[in-house]
Parts: C-alpha cells; structure tokens; sequence
C-alpha cells in the first residue's frame, strides 16, 4: 500500500450491539467522510491489509458505527479491533489552501536555504508535534518536529520542507 495513494483515516475500535457495527475513531477529527464511505482498507493488527465494503454507518455519541459485508455479526466484526482504517483520496475530505495530509510529508526534500539536506523517509507522533523522520546526506536519519521553531514551511507544491536552521540535522 502506497502511503501516497491512500490515506489513514481512523481506528477501528470494539464492538457495538449484535448487528456487527463497529466504532469508528476518526484521525483527523472530522467524521462526515466516514459517513458516506461505500469501501474501505483495513490493515488489521497483524499489519494484513483488507478490503471491506460498508454495510451500514450511523453517528453515535462521539463516534461513527459502521458495519462490513463480509463481518456480518458481532463475533466476526470483533476481529477487526484494533485495525487501522485507510482511504483512497478521492474519498477524503477536501482540504482547505495550507493543509496538507501526513501522507504527502513522505518523499520531501527537507530543504535550509536552497541547500537539500535530506528527505521525509517517515513520521511518528511525538508529544508536542508530528516527527518528520529525516534522512541527511550523511545517511543518518533525524527526528525533526514539525513546529515553527524548526519548521519555517510546508511547501507542497514544490514538494519540500524549509527548516528555520540546518543544525537541527546535526
């Protein structure tokens, strides 16, 4: 699955009722997507990847339940806990002039000045901040936070990252 392609969206928590539904945790905190959702990828605890086609969606308190096709009762929905649900981009929320999905962050140049100092290999959630996983010239890979103090921009047109200092890769 290309990280480019597609895009995780939520998690799969446990069970709700008999009928199979499944509560669904967004990422990104909007759920109006998930509502209209005909299909979906799932990449299941032991990292094996699905595909699901929905059944049926309903908001519930603070999350969306959802039920599969092919998980038609409570006993088999409950393996899909703990999954990590992804979506094609057309089937994403639009994003608005500045965003960007974490997605596009991978295969960045991470740019100081004009100089190329590395590329975005991967990212993690740190405490204050997404961390860009950079790979420097010199081979080793770097953890930068993706805030102002270190980040001055995203620039996913040009596909780069400008970071305030070049020390920070040192």
């Amino acid at each position: 699955m290309e990280k480019k392609n597609v895009l995780a969206t939520a998690t799969v928590g446990r069970p709700h009722g008999v009928e199979g539904f499944l509560r669904i945790y967004s990422l990104s905190g909007e759920y109006e997507h998930l509502l209209k959702l005909d299909s979906a990828i799932l990449e299941l605890r032991n990292k094996q990847r699905i595909n699901v086609t929905v059944k049926d969606t309903k908001m519930h308190q603070d999350a969306v339940l959802m039920r599969f096709n092919e998980y038609p009762d409570r006993d088999r929905a409950k393996e899909l806990s703990g999954s990590v649900m992804y979506i094609t981009r057309d089937k994403a929320p639009k994003l608005e002039k500045g965003e960007y999905y974490i997605a596009d962050l991978y295969g960045m140049n991470v740019l100081f000045k004009d100089e190329r100092l590395g590329v975005v290999v991967d990212t993690s959630e740190g405490s204050q901040a997404l961390l860009l996983h950079v790979k420097a010239e010199d081979g080793k890979t770097y953890l930068v936070p993706n805030m102002k103090p270190f980040v001055e921009c995203v620039d996913t047109e040009n596909g780069c990252i400008r970071l305030q200092m070049k020390e920070i890769l040192s």
